[in-house]
């Protein structure tokens, strides 16, 4: 099979950098076309905390531990430098993603939006609207993760994968 390439880079390449960003876009495009109704979704954030936050602790404690490990196999994946380097790059991203994520449902989910309807003064349609661009923006960076997730897990298994 031939690699293709798009400005020098393969097309993995850019499937890995920008690949959940773009599938996250998609979703809160098709979300937000569908017209999401918050009691249909509120349940779904107010529980994202937990995992958003789940991962967030295990990734800074995972990344931790690799970085002050000293043993053998450590000391090799280190060694691998181009797949160390995406390895901690998606760490951070997962890590920031998870953190921004957990960080909005808590706003979005314990927030009563009637009483920013009342403070605001806002018409029915621009409350509406407002639901519903946040609730697309919320399901597009839950994809974004699950995206990043998926390529971490698999950067991670290169690196550990002995070359024979």
């Amino acid at each position: 099979m031939v690699n293709m390439k798009v400005l020098g880079k393969t097309l993995s390449y850019w499937k890995e950098l920008y690949g959940g960003i773009i599938a996250g876009l998609i979703v809160s495009i098709f979300i937000y076309w569908l017209k999401p109704i918050t009691a249909n979704w509120i349940d779904f954030i107010k529980a994202f905390p937990t995992i958003g936050m789940c991962a967030f602790g295990f990734l800074l404690t995972f990344l931790s531990i690799i970085l002050q490990g000293n043993s053998e196999a450590i000391t090799w994946m280190k060694s691998r430098k181009n797949l160390f380097r995406r390895f901690v790059v998606y760490n951070k991203r997962i890590v920031i993603v998870s953190f921004y994520l957990s960080i909005s449902s808590y706003g979005f989910g314990f927030v009563k939006f009637e009483l920013l309807n009342n403070i605001f003064n806002l018409t029915a349609g621009n409350y509406l609207l407002i639901q519903q661009v946040l609730i697309a923006l919320f399901a597009g960076g839950a994809t974004w993760l699950i995206i990043d997730t998926v390529c971490f897990i698999h950067i991670f298994y290169s690196l550990i994968k002995e070359d024979k």
